[in-house]
C-alpha cells in the first residue's frame, strides 16, 4: 500500500516536470522572431559571397601549373638540353675520347712514315699543322651541336632513359615511358610555338600528354614512392595528372602558348575581372614603389 502511494508520487511529480518542460520549449519558440523574405534573401547573399571569397583564396594559393610542359624552368628538361650543347658530346653514339685517340694514332702514324722517309723538319711541322687542322673539322661536322633536330631527340631520348630506367636496359617502365615522351612533348611544343595553324602537331601532343596521364595514374597505383618522385622530377603535379585535359583554345589562352594572340573572345564580365586584376596588380606595385621611396627617404635624413 505505502509502495504503491510512492510510485504514483512520483509518477505524478515526473508528468509535472514534462509538463514544465514542454510549456518551456513552446515560449522559447513563440519567443524567436519569424524572418521577413527580403532578411532571408540578405542572409542568403552574404553566405554566398563568403563561399565565393572562400573558394576565390584556395584558387589563389593553388599553384598553376601547365599540365602539358609542367613547372616553369624544369631542371631535368634544362640539364638535358644543356648536356647536349656540349662540344664534346657526338653524334650516332661516338665517343669523344674514343675518337680523339683514334685521330692521335692516325697523326702519329704518318709522321712515323715521314721520319723513315727522312723528311725536313718543315714538312713534318706542316704535316702536323694538317692533322690538327683535319682533326677540328671532323670534331665540329660530329659535335651534336651541328647535328639536325631528329639526331638531337635521338641523344635526348637516351638521356632520358639512362635516368630514370630501374636497371640496366629498362625502356618499359612506366617512370622511363613518361620521361621519353615528356622529351617528346617538349620538341612538339617548341614546333607548335612556332608554327600556330599545325593542327597535326596539336593533336600529337594532345595524345601524347592524355597517354603519359595514364601510365602515371597506373604508376601511382602500382608504386606511389616512385610515382610522386617522378612528377616531381617532370616538373608535374598530382592535379595535372588527374585532371580532365584537352588541348583547346582555353589552354592555349591561359597559359601564353602564343603570347599576344587571344583564342577566345571574353565575355563584358570576364573583361571586367581582368581589368579589375590588372588595376590591383597596378596598385600593389605603385604602393611598393611608394613605401620603397618613403623608406630610402627616411634612410638618407
Amino acid at each position: 500500500m505505502f509502495a504503491s502511494n510512492i510510485r504514483s508520487a512520483v509518477g505524478t511529480s515526473l508528468t509535472a516536470a514534462r509538463a514544465v518542460s514542454s510549456v518551456q520549449v513552446r515560449s522559447l519558440a513563440t519567443v524567436q522572431r519569424v524572418l521577413s523574405k527580403s532578411e532571408k534573401k540578405l542572409r542568403k547573399t552574404e553566405k554566398k559571397k563568403k563561399n565565393i571569397a572562400f573558394k576565390n583564396s584556395v584558387e589563389a594559393k593553388k599553384e598553376k601549373v601547365d599540365p602539358v610542359l609542367g613547372k616553369p624552368n624544369n631542371m631535368f628538361i634544362q640539364r638535358l638540353k644543356s648536356e647536349i650543347e656540349e662540344p664534346n658530346v657526338l653524334i650516332h653514339g661516338y665517343e669523344f675520347n674514343d675518337v680523339d685517340k683514334l685521330l692521335y694514332g692516325a697523326k702519329q702514324y704518318r709522321l712515323e712514315q715521314l721520319k723513315q722517309l727522312n723528311s725536313t723538319e718543315d714538312i713534318l711541322q706542316a704535316t702536323e699543322k694538317e692533322e690538327q687542322m683535319k682533326r677540328d673539322i671532323l670534331f665540329r661536322i660530329l659535335t651534336l651541336r651541328n647535328a639536325d633536330n631528329e639526331e638531337k631527340q635521338k641523344k635526348l631520348r637516351q638521356l632520358a632513359v639512362s635516368e630514370f630506367q630501374r636497371f640496366e636496359g629498362d625502356t618499359g617502365s612506366s617512370e622511363v615511358q613518361a620521361a621519353v615522351m615528356t622529351v617528346e612533348i617538349y620538341n612538339l611544343m617548341d614546333h607548335i610555338k612556332k608554327n600556330p595553324q599545325d593542327l597535326l602537331h596539336i593533336r600529337k601532343v594532345r595524345m601524347l600528354t592524355q597517354k603519359r596521364q595514364r601510365i602515371l595514374r597506373y604508376l601511382k597505383r602500382d608504386n606511389a614512392q616512385k610515382y610522386f618522385w617522378t612528377i616531381e622530377k617532370l616538373g608535374l603535379t598530382d592535379e595535372n595528372v588527374h585532371m580532365e585535359f584537352n588541348m583547346d583554345k582555353r589552354y592555349m589562352d591561359e597559359f601564353e602558348i602564343w603570347p599576344g594572340r587571344q583564342m577566345v573572345k571574353l565575355n563584358k564580365r570576364e573583361n571586367e575581372e581582368i581589368k579589375k586584376k590588372r588595376r590591383l596588380e597596378k596598385q600593389a606595385i605603385r604602393k611598393a614603389l611608394n613605401s620603397h621611396a618613403a623608406s630610402n627617404d627616411g634612410v638618407s635624413a
